[in-house]
């Protein structure tokens, strides 16, 4: 049995990059985000245009854990409402979901790769990554 979500007040300061907010019940969900963040000592490097593919974290299969076969179970709700006077979030961002209601079946994947380029490196003493 479903119940009603009644919300008095949300307030979101941002909401970017694959976030939703959504409200009402959903069948299903699918989101997803691939993000190439990329810090630089100086500008004078010219284009930075480096396909996704070059990483591995953006073509690596997602390992999905196999999850138990579970027992249906009845519930009895009283009060045909859940009810929250008020929800306040900084942001939402980055195939992440705000969901005010039921949903059936939801898949949310974030990648992101940081990139950091220095004439020189600031770290020594510890090996360069592998791409």
């Amino acid at each position: 049995m479903y119940r009603t979500s009644v919300v008095d007040c949300i307030v979101l300061n941002s909401l970017a990059n694959s976030g939703v907010l959504q409200t009402g019940d959903t069948d299903k969900i699918n989101s997803f985000s691939a993000a190439l963040a990329i810090q630089r000592e100086s500008t004078k490097y010219g284009t930075f245009n480096v396909p996704y593919s070059k990483y591995k974290v953006f073509s690596q299969p997602v390992l999905v854990p196999v999850c138990p076969v579970y027992k249906v179970k009845q519930t009895y709700h009283a009060n045909p409402y859940i009810r929250v006077g008020k929800i306040d979030i900084l942001g939402v961002s980055s195939s992440s979901i705000l969901h005010i209601g039921s949903v059936n079946d939801i898949k949310l994947q974030s990648r992101v790769k940081h990139v950091r380029n220095f004439f020189t490196n600031p770290y020594p003493e510890s090996e360069e990554e592998e791409i």
